[in-house]
């Protein structure tokens, strides 16, 4: 009798799930039927809860292995960073990483598999909020509306779920300024610490680039191999340009505070990445198994550089698809 019920009880508050709020579902129930109306508010409104947020980081170390090429510093310090943040019980801060290096890197690529990996609807997780640098902050003069917005909006996000992640992308395309009005929310004393502590903060950029391309040559021509570099190899290095790069993190609180827990270098791609990443472009593209001289003829629109050396691909792995669709299709045309 109790199962027709609550049968009955779904099928009424399934006909208005396309009206009713989320505290209307909790007000139509009481005792045993409040699991239910909690059953059906997160059926049609994202919780945060384990199973909206099941925290999946072996998939996110999986995919960094099987998919991202040539960035073992960054696969490395991703998942332990994340791991050990998004499974503390009561972590003291934000975690707070920036990404830095060449376009095509794959900075945005590792941000897509987290987020996919943390959340059961990835990147449309009501619970994943993206910034953008140049379209979300194009005004020089209203830094002061954007910092208001920006501490408005974190406040709203950590307030319906402390476990949102923040990404701001092209922080180097960003007023000077919009990024001091997060200090508050990434250390470890000011505004809710409660709610804002289990959060995670992602900043990525092409500052520090240069320093990181310069590194890489000057270990190059000293005889390391790139498969023994290290974090200590670099951090200092982009820390330094990025704080001195004109953009975003330009004279910020975030690194004058030391609020970053982690520079994250993402290092220039060798043409032996980019390769792979070229097999991945022509398998999206339906061929499984290209031929070396499908691949060779893509590679000629890659640019290398620095002169005279030109060991790295200046765009990384970024546009390949639309390189490898032209010369598919291209040779239908030709053909």
């Amino acid at each position: 009798m109790e199962t027709k019920k609550l049968l009955v009880l779904f099928f009424v508050l399934s006909s208005y799930m396309q009206l009713a709020s989320p505290l209307i579902f909790e007000s139509l129930v009481i005792g045993g039927g409040a699991a239910a109306a909690y059953y059906m508010r997160c059926k049609m409104y994202e919780c945060c809860d384990d199973d909206t947020i099941p925290r999946s980081t072996y998939l996110l170390l999986h995919n960094m292995k099987a998919k991202l090429y040539g960035q073992q510093i960054a696969k490395d310090l991703v998942f332990s960073a994340i791991h050990s943040h998004v499974f503390h019980s009561n972590p003291r801060k934000p975690l707070v990483l920036s990404f830095h290096g060449l376009p095509g890197s794959g900075k945005n690529y590792v941000v897509s598999m987290i987020a996919n990996a943390l959340y059961k609807k990835g990147e449309k997780s009501s619970h994943y909020h993206f910034f953008n640098g140049r379209s979300d902050f194009p005004n020089d003069h209203k830094v002061a509306l954007y910092r208001f917005e920006l501490d408005q909006k974190i406040k709203n996000a950590l307030s319906a779920c402390p476990r949102s992640m923040f990404v701001f992308d092209e922080v180097d395309k960003m007023p000077v300024g919009v990024l001091d009005t997060l200090v508050p929310f990434l250390d470890y004393t000011s505004w809710n610490n409660k709610e804002k502590s289990k959060a995670i903060f992602i900043f990525l950029s092409n500052t520090g680039s240069d320093q990181i391309v310069n590194r890489m040559l000057h270990l190059w021509i000293n005889g390391k191999s790139r498969n023994d570099v290290t974090i200590r190899d670099f951090e200092s290095l982009i820390e330094l340009g990025a704080f001195n790069e004109k953009g975003g993190l330009y004279k910020s609180g975030t690194i004058e505070s030391k609020l970053i827990d982690h520079h994250v270098p993402f290092l220039p791609m060798e043409e032996e990445h980019v390769r792979q990443c070229i097999i991945d472009a022509f398998k999206h593209w339906g061929t499984d198994n290209p031929s070396d001289d499908l691949i060779k003829e893509v590679l000629k629109h890659v640019t290398y550089g620095p002169p005279p050396h030109n060991l790295y691909s200046t765009s990384g792995c970024k546009k390949l698809d639309h390189k490898v669709s032209f010369v598919l299709f291209g040779r239908e045309f030709d053909d």
